[in-house]
């Protein structure tokens, strides 16, 4: 028995010494893999955050996170001061929320009860946490904005356990990553263990899950949402027509999902809820991230899709309109380029004054047309009745964008045509690769009585303001004030390029105040009319306050010059801020009715 002991000790011996002659292990390095995908979310208070528009740091820092997780709150003061340490050499560090359950309301509550003023960017549809391969929270991953990889992902230290804490770390993993990095260094330990709360992923994207179906569940969501515009003959690029073409753009829905591009819906979710709502839920997204992971399956069954695409669009969905308004001529657009708005006028050419109860824009080439407004110039013999437009910066007549399905106006408004009016058609082109041509035509459904009350589309504009060079949230505020009872029905913000963010808040008179309408990346290529699905009631004497942000920074990428001072102009490379919107007087309007103002 002795012997063996002997042996095993002079065998451990042995071990210990070759153990110590041998050279150190060499530290971790993460392998050479494609660049961290671009994803755009809201953070915990409605504010948008693009990760390839941190190009002005040099290392995004994301701590990943999820509410009730005691390591990630024990880590808070830590990544304070990392920020304190690092910010100053180009390092932005925000936190990565995973769990799909978690409600902003609650986020915010978490953040307001531990101190925590990082950006706290939500991922409801776990979309970004599957990218990153993420499994835990409390998990730093710090991404060098050069080339989109990252140099580091692990623990901040090694003082955190779970149920235990050092008084002090021995290591500070990151800190040590990010100093080396930014002195041009190797990074000495690339990937570090950590300890978190195990993320919980829903069914859809759970790798146990079986297949997703597409004929069931993902040709519906495609049809429903993508469709309307991706469909031969449409205004988007190709047309999902059938499973075959899904597939071959699955790469692209799911860049696209990811930087919530699309669908085009641009409202934040938190507030109000409207009827012309085309954005994908939360599950909605999962589920076609799940498919795409999965490998884009055909499953069995009948492709839906075919069936589903649109046939011809009825002349006028709305019926036979009762006067048709068309451009006088025909635009040309070019093949390639960014075509400046274009304007058009015409006479309405009604034999007397009427009320219109309904408008239909119809595009001439819906391959082109990205959006119209259409003003209304009265005669100089009413002039003084005209709707306050101020060339579009105060109203407008009527409006398109496509995928808007047409409805007539709210039950009992109407807007009011008097003879001898013109309209102007105020054209936004896009190119398609080759010469095009366009014109668009407006059907007015009249009323065949003056309505119970006149809507108004009325704008919280202001003309006030210079963008310096450079800016990347530069403020500006506009507001409007209703002296009657009204009820509102829809907002339409307006921008140009460097247009970052827009806000309605309701300030009311018991000084209440609530948020109605929050686009937090606002964008000029979509031109949106949001829907309230109930209207909403503006006592006498609310004012209507629009808050937004212009960023004139190299970071925009639709920035035509970020060295220019930019001012309120017409033009696409100046700006305007105009926040419009749609109501109508509770009570009859007190306007005079054209023949007694001719009386």
């Amino acid at each position: 028995m002795m012997k063996h002991w002997l042996v095993i000790f002079g065998l451990w011996q042995l071990l210990t010494r070759t153990l110590a002659a041998a050279p150190p292990a060499s530290p971790v390095v993460i392998p050479e893999t494609d660049a961290v995908p671009n994803f755009r979310l809201l953070d915990h208070t409605g504010v948008s955050h693009e990760l390839y528009r941190q190009k002005e740091h040099r290392v995004v820092v994301l701590f990943v996170a999820g509410n009730g997780c005691p390591i990630v709150r024990l880590s808070v003061p830590e990544l304070k001061r990392l920020r304190e340490q690092f910010s100053p050499h180009g390092v932005v560090f925000a936190l990565l929320e995973v769990n799909a359950e978690d409600q902003r309301a609650e986020v915010a509550e978490e953040a307001r009860e531990f101190g925590i003023d990082f950006p706290i960017l939500l991922d409801p549809a776990q979309g970004v946490a599957r990218a990153l391969s993420i499994t835990r929270t409390a998990e730093a991953i710090a991404i060098d904005t050069a080339t989109w990889r990252i140099i580091y992902r692990g623990a901040l230290d090694d003082r955190l356990a779970y149920g235990q804490q050092k008084p002090a770390a021995n290591r500070r993993f990151l800190a040590e990553a990010l100093a080396a990095f930014l002195e041009g260094k190797p990074v000495p330990q690339a990937r570090t263990e950590f300890k978190g709360c195990a993320v919980t992923f829903a069914d859809a994207l759970a790798k146990s899950s079986p297949p997703v179906d597409y004929p069931r569940a993902v040709a519906p969501l495609i049809a429903s949402h993508c469709v309307n515009c991706h469909s031969r003959g449409n205004v988007a690029p190709f047309a999902f027509s059938n499973y075959d073409k899904v597939r071959g753009h699955s790469a692209t829905i799911r860049e696209v999902l990811l930087e919530d591009r699309m669908p085009p819906w641009h409202a934040d979710p938190q507030h109000s809820a409207f009827s012309n709502d085309r954005s994908l839920t939360p599950e909605q997204k999962r589920t076609l991230l799940a498919w795409i992971e999965q490998g884009a399956p055909r499953g069995d069954g009948i492709d839906p899709l075919p069936a589903a695409q649109p046939g011809p669009a009825p002349e006028w969905p709305l019926g036979r309109p009762d006067a048709i308004i068309a451009m006088p001529e025909a635009a040309k657009i070019p093949a390639t380029g960014l075509v400046p708005y274009q304007l058009y006028t015409v006479k309405a050419s009604l034999p007397e004054d009427a009320w219109v109860r309904g408008v239909v824009i119809r595009a001439g080439n819906a391959k082109v047309v990205h959006h119209c407004l259409v003003f209304i110039n009265y005669p100089d013999a009413v002039k003084h009745l005209e709707p306050k437009q101020e060339q579009g910066t105060a109203g407008f007549f009527a409006g398109f964008v496509p995928g808007t399905e047409p409805v007539m106006f709210p039950a009992g408004t109407a807007k009011f045509l008097p003879k001898g009016a013109e309209f102007v058609f105020q054209m936004h082109y896009t190119t398609t690769g080759k010469e095009e041509t366009d014109r668009t035509e407006m059907g007015l459904y009249l009323a065949t009585e003056k309505p119970a009350t006149e809507l108004i589309t009325g704008a919280a504009t202001t003309q006030e303001f210079e963008i310096p060079p450079g800016a990347r949230a530069h403020p500006v505020r506009a507001e409007f004030q209703f002296e009657r009872d009204a009820w509102l029905y829809e907002f339409s913000p307006h921008m140009h390029l460097r247009g970052g963010s827009f806000t309605y808040t309701a300030k009311y008179p018991d000084g209440r105040s609530e948020v109605l309408l929050n686009v937090p990346n606002y964008d000029f290529n979509w031109q949106t009319l949001y829907r309230l699905r109930t209207p909403q009631r503006m006592p006498a004497g609310t004012r209507l306050v629009c808050a937004g942000t212009f960023d004139n920074s190299a970071r925009n990428p639709a920035n035509p010059d970020p060295k220019a001072t930019v001012r309120f102009g017409e033009q696409t490379a100046d700006e305007m801020f105009i926040g419009y919107f749609n109501y109508a007087d509770v009570a009859v309007s007190d306007r005079a009715a054209t023949k007694r103002a001719r009386r």
